[in-house]
């Protein structure tokens, strides 16, 4: 049996809701973890170390107490692990007492180096008592996301793969590649990365059909080597105890009860379009058209302090939006049973998440008519132009409209959700056929 050796690094380091990627990585995880079918290795990268490290996955993953590696013999002694940062001998931890005395900010200033090289010899001491991953010939190393913006993390895939690991990257979209000025301009990007990596690749999985194509057409416009590439759907069941009304102060304020808003899921950044709302609603005014509060939920994205202002403190339409950054997952869940519709304007998506979990719990959802969006329920999900404010306001008139939205539920009824045991077989087939 092949070993399977799974990437955790971004989710073992996540804080607080498991959203995005992370949540796509959760998901798997906990599968290969139940799986009686895998001998499956869950690793973070120690980015001093420049290795690879098994973690402890009931206590970094399910308990949530922080990156906890497993110590040597862990496995045949049953010992205890240790929680990161690690305790460390008297003899190992004598340079960090010394500094200590002096003061180790004081130390920073007065040398840096110095400080550099305490630091850097403290932590290869705490990662002593831990064994890095040996890569094995056959050995199957799935990347759910990558350290791409690491250039040892990049080498150190390279190498893996000379040792004889077959390197499975997933791909959940190219937007920096296709969509350049939504995304911060680094010198290392997800470009780089990708141009070194997919190539040595055994297997590339793709979140969509779209997403395939692009990184397709994007590896042969380079003159890259294309490997073989793979597409596996997300899942769209979103799984709580129990559904809970948002206490958070903003929504309290907006007098909502349900039933009588519309709802955007999604990082609020530049790709999403969320300034699109802001012009639609602007034109619902000037036209004497009455629209339902729009609640969007979703984090705080790259550079999108200034579409926020626009929306929140514009007399004309600020009492329309209602922002909520950190609801929860219970409350995202009623905020989908209780809302008209939902709606997503995004410029380019990998996927589209939120469509899908919309359609999945009976919701009618509209979205942009380009890249993976419309192949996440042809003739269901309705369509508009992210460009054009004209026609997301004729979309929005129209299913408000009471007969229009009773037919969009009823068609939406007919959606088959795609969970994510369904979406674990399918990834644990394609590396079973490695």
């Amino acid at each position: 049996m092949s070993r399977i050796i799974m990437d955790v690094t971004q989710l073992a380091h996540r804080s607080g809701k498991i959203t995005g990627i992370p949540r796509v990585m959760d998901e798997l995880a906990k599968r290969f973890r139940k799986s009686e079918n895998d001998q499956v290795t869950f690793v973070s990268w120690v980015a001093s170390q420049q290795e690879f490290y098994e973690i402890d996955f009931e206590q970094t993953l399910v308990r949530r107490k922080g990156v906890i590696y497993k110590q040597r013999g862990s496995e045949a002694t049953g010992r205890a692990v240790t929680k990161d940062p690690l305790p460390l001998s008297s003899k190992q931890s004598s340079l960090l007492r010394q500094a200590a005395k002096k003061g180790f900010a004081a130390a920073k200033r007065i040398s840096p180096r110095l400080a550099e090289s305490i630091e850097s010899r403290a932590v290869k001491a705490r990662m002593g008592q831990y064994d890095s991953i040996t890569f094995s010939k056959n050995d199957i190393f799935l990347i759910p996301w990558g350290e791409w913006w690491n250039t040892d993390f990049t080498e150190r895939l390279l190498a893996a793969h000379q040792e004889g690991a077959r390197v499975v990257q997933v791909i959940h979209d190219i937007g920096p590649t296709v969509w350049p000025q939504f995304f911060e301009q680094l010198e290392i990007n997800p470009t780089t990365y990708n141009a070194k990596i997919l190539p040595i690749c055994s297997l590339v999985l793709a979140v969509s059909h779209n997403t395939k194509r692009e990184l397709i057409e994007w590896l042969r416009q380079n003159k890259l080597a294309v490997p073989r590439v793979e597409v596996f759907r997300l899942g769209d069941d979103l799984q709580v105890s129990k559904s809970i009304k948002p206490g958070d102060s903003v929504f309290k304020k907006s007098g909502l009860q349900g039933n009588d808003f519309l709802l955007c899921v999604g990082t609020v950044e530049a790709k999403k379009n969320h300034q699109l709302f802001y012009y639609v609603y602007k034109l619902a005014k000037a036209r004497g058209i009455d629209l339902p509060k729009l609640v969007i939920v979703g984090r705080r994205g790259y550079q999108t302090e200034s579409v926020i202002n626009i929306m929140t403190k514009d007399p004309e339409v600020k009492d329309k939006f209602v922002f909520l950054f950190d609801a929860s997952d219970e409350e995202l869940s009623w905020l989908y049973d209780h809302c008209k519709f939902t709606i997503l304007p995004s410029f380019h998506e990998g996927w589209g998440i939120p469509i899908a979990e919309s359609l999945a719990r009976g919701v009618p959802s509209l979205c942009s008519n380009t890249s993976s969006m419309v192949e996440i329920a042809e003739g269901i999900v309705g369509h508009f132009s992210p460009t054009s404010s004209d026609e997301c306001l004729t979309a929005i008139q129209a299913w408000l409209k009471p007969n229009n939205l009773e037919a969009a539920r009823k068609k939406t009824k007919t959606y088959k959700q795609f969970r994510w045991d369904e979406s674990f077989k399918q990834v644990d087939d394609y590396l079973g056929s490695l």
